[in-house]
């Protein structure tokens, strides 16, 4: 099949003015709030139609679709450039951009405290002040937040730590600010996403590991909010938190022994729970981990769900946590990062609303 590609800036197509200088397009879609990039190689030699006159400026939007001319063109999302660069020999200019969602004043630290709110609500004001339309999961959005203060963070920094202790997703995209359960595998109008079905003869190379252990550190004397993974990802995780009216610390489990232990000491019961649930699932997860190549698939996205039979003793169920994109001179491929999807993960939302004591 034949690869084809479409690029508007500022909503003016530039596919043809572009085309036959393209050395190489590269879209990295990545899971969670991590920022996905797009970067354009092309040929900048002087040649019949002369070099590249007019450079590509800084905050242009781009807009990226790849397919094949016997099928159908799949967006790739919305970019603002924000890097150029010229260089000989040979001469080349590299174009970098940034999601289009993912810039400007939502990574500027803030500095201010919420109070006597819930997750729902201040995803809603995040929302807002920066003209995204809030899609929330109810029972994350139900979690109550006492008390949190936000201390030269950016927003998507906020946000970010936020998901990562309710085993949660959160990510601006298309003009909406999603929040919604890891492997919850749902479009931003909140409709069932289609799990996509791979057979082994689709891969042109594959590596898959299994392991107790995560590599990274040992988590079993972290603070929940620097997302260490956990030290084995057997048996269960046990949490403390520290009741004000007993005076005393206390413990919670998740699942069955042996029990990781999280050290911290939480302020309440519920973020002990929720810590717990959280730390148990990503550790989970984290068993399995599978990359992949293959010819380019543009139905291939980060947080999608694959259906994979490789050989007896690999999981079939998997989550994306990142896809590469990239068009060239070798062709169209995709390189694709899984981890293992989890159908009953640990529930973190039911413990986290529980009132605190």
């Amino acid at each position: 099949m034949q690869p084809i590609f479409r690029i508007y800036a500022d909503r003016v197509e530039i596919t043809g003015a572009i085309r036959d200088r393209l050395i190489e397009l590269v879209v990295s879609d990545e899971a969670g709030i991590q920022s996905d990039e797009l970067k354009l190689i092309l040929d900048d030699r002087r040649r019949v139609d002369g070099a590249i006159a007019e450079l590509p400026r800084i905050g242009t939007v781009l807009t990226v679709s790849l397919g094949y001319a016997e099928t159908r063109l799949v967006s790739m999302g919305r970019f603002i450039v924000d890097e150029v660069e010229i260089r000989s020999p040979p001469a080349t200019l590299t174009v970098s951009a940034k999601a289009a969602d993912m810039v400007g004043p939502f990574r500027s630290p803030k500095t201010r405290s919420w109070d006597e709110t819930t997750l729902g609500q201040l995803v809603e004001t995040i929302a807002a002040e920066h003209h995204y339309q809030a899609k929330i999961d109810p029972e994350l959005g139900a979690i109550t937040i006492p008390h949190l203060d936000q201390t030269a963070e950016s927003d998507m920094a906020l946000l970010t730590r936020l998901a990562a202790k309710h085993d949660a997703v959160a990510k601006p995209v298309a003009g909406f600010l999603v929040l919604t359960k890891q492997g919850a595998i749902k479009t931003i109008t909140g409709q069932v996403m289609p799990t996509i079905t791979l057979r082994s003869n689709d891969l042109s190379e594959w590596r898959y590991r299994h392991s107790a252990r995560k590599p990274g550190g040992s988590g079993s004397t972290s603070d929940p909010d620097t997302q260490q993974p956990p030290t084995t990802v057997t048996g269960g995780t046990k949490a403390y938190w520290w009741d004000f009216e007993k005076g005393e610390r206390r413990e919670v489990t998740t699942g069955s022994p042996p029990f990781e232990e999280i050290r911290y000491v939480h302020a309440t019961e519920a973020e002990a729970k929720a810590a717990a649930a959280t730390r148990k699932n990503t550790g989970e997860r984290g068993q399995g981990e599978l990359s992949f190549s293959l010819p380019g698939d543009p139905r291939l996205a980060a947080e999608g769900r694959l259906s994979l039979s490789l050989r007896p003793g690999i999981p079939t169920d998997w989550r994306i946590k990142r896809v590469e994109h990239r068009l060239g001179a070798q062709g169209f491929t995709t390189q694709v990062e899984c981890e293992r999807f989890t159908a009953s993960p640990a529930p973190v939302t039911d413990a986290a609303t529980e009132p605190n004591r």
